[in-house]
Parts: C-alpha cells; structure tokens; sequence
C-alpha cells in the first residue's frame, strides 16, 4: 500500500466514525426523552360488595371507606362520588348504605361539598356493589422503553441506551408523595399572622427577629465534643 492509500483510508474511517458518532447536545436531547416524569389522572376505587339488606354498612366496610376518605384528603382531587345500585336487588338498602357512607366521610373531616351522590343501573345483576371513586394523579416515566430485545453491543451512533436513567426517573416517580406537583404548584399552608406581626414589629424596633437559640438565652458557651 502507498502512503497516499493510507492516508486516504484514514481520514474515510475517521470521517466515517465522525458521522455516526452524537454530539453532547443529541446525547442529552435523546436522554431526556426517557427522563422526564410525568403525572396522569386515574380513578381511584372503592367496592363495597356486602351489602346487608336493609342494614348500614358494617364495621369493616366503615372502616374500608374511612381509610378511603383519608386517602382522598392526602392525594385526591375533584369530589368524592357516591355512586348506589338502582334497579337492584335491595334499593333500600343500597339507598342505606350509600348515606352511612357519606356519614363516615363527613366524619373524616371531608367538606360536604365535596362529596356527591347518585344512582347507577343495575337492573338484571344478582348483586351490585356499592362504588366510591375520586380522581388523584399517578407519577410514572412514560418514554421508558421495553429493552429485552435491543442489542447492547451495537454502539454504532456512539448514544446512550435508550433505557438510560430510567430506573433513577421510575423510583423517584415511584417515591414523590405528591404526584399532582408534577401538574401544578402544591399549595402553600396560609401564613402565621401573629408571628408575622411580632417579626416586624421587632425589626421596627431594630431588635433581632429570630427566635434565641437555649444556650445565647442562657448565655452559656456551647463547647464541641472532645475539646
């Protein structure tokens, strides 16, 4: 081989490479397509199968909607929907259990207006549960991609794997307690007003506005340990 053959090979592999190869920008663009989190609405389910006819709901149904309703305070959003068996085997009693049910979620603290009620068909079922749903959010990371049948050896565009990060993004998702911060800003406790006048009437006063620590009220020097 001449040199000039050489050189001329060398610099088509290396423009070949050169071509297939990702800048750190499409890398990061490529990763981020299987990184972000995202927040979808769902139904949230409560079915209540053992209705006693003519009777309110008993002590571990109760308890099964309380635990529901404390479920909706902490994650759920719209209202809470009652909804009773019509045309059913024992309209009274589903009528029965539906208003014991809405009980045990006032007692919980829910709003009434919060809270709303109405009938389903269930004309022709041998039974018909009575149904609690409200609507939350669940957090998951969408653009995760199935990855038993991709060839890790295959590195020709010098990318990431298309599953790259994705089990980091899947446990966090799996960790958030709120996933609906994902959609909009959670919302803020309202503002102590007491403490907020004795800040600024200090700070009028020129005196110092946060609280002492015990050992300057005491006027005591704190030591660290093993001195």
């Amino acid at each position: 081989m001449t040199r000039r053959f050489l050189m001329l090979l060398a610099s088509a592999s290396l423009a070949a490479l050169g071509g297939c190869a990702l800048s750190k920008s499409q890398i990061r663009d490529e990763s981020l397509g299987h990184l972000q989190m995202k927040a979808s609405e769902v139904t949230a389910e409560l079915k209540i199968d053992t209705l006693v006819s003519g009777e309110k709901l008993d002590d571990d149904a109760r308890n099964a909607v309380r635990y529901f309703g404390e479920s909706y305070q902490h994650e759920g959003h719209g209202k809470v929907v009652i909804s009773r068996p019509s045309m059913g085997p024992d309209d009274v009693g589903a009528l029965r259990a539906s208003s014991d049910a809405r009980a045990v979620l006032l007692a919980e603290g829910l709003d009434p207006s919060s809270i709303t009620e109405g009938p389903y068909d269930a004309s022709g079922a041998g039974s018909a549960p009575l149904v609690i749903t409200y609507k939350t959010w669940e957090a998951s990371v969408p653009g995760c991609p199935d990855i038993s049948s991709y060839q890790i050896a295959w590195t020709g565009t010098n990318g990431p794997l298309p599953s790259f990060g994705c089990a980091v993004s899947s446990n966090l998702a799996a960790q958030l307690a709120h996933p609906g911060d994902l959609v909009s800003d959670h919302k803020m406790d309202p503002a102590d007003l007491k403490r907020r006048t004795i800040v600024i009437t200090k700070y009028r006063n020129g005196e110092a506005t946060g609280a002492a620590r015990p050992s300057e009220a005491s006027g005591a020097i704190s030591k660290a340990v093993g001195s």
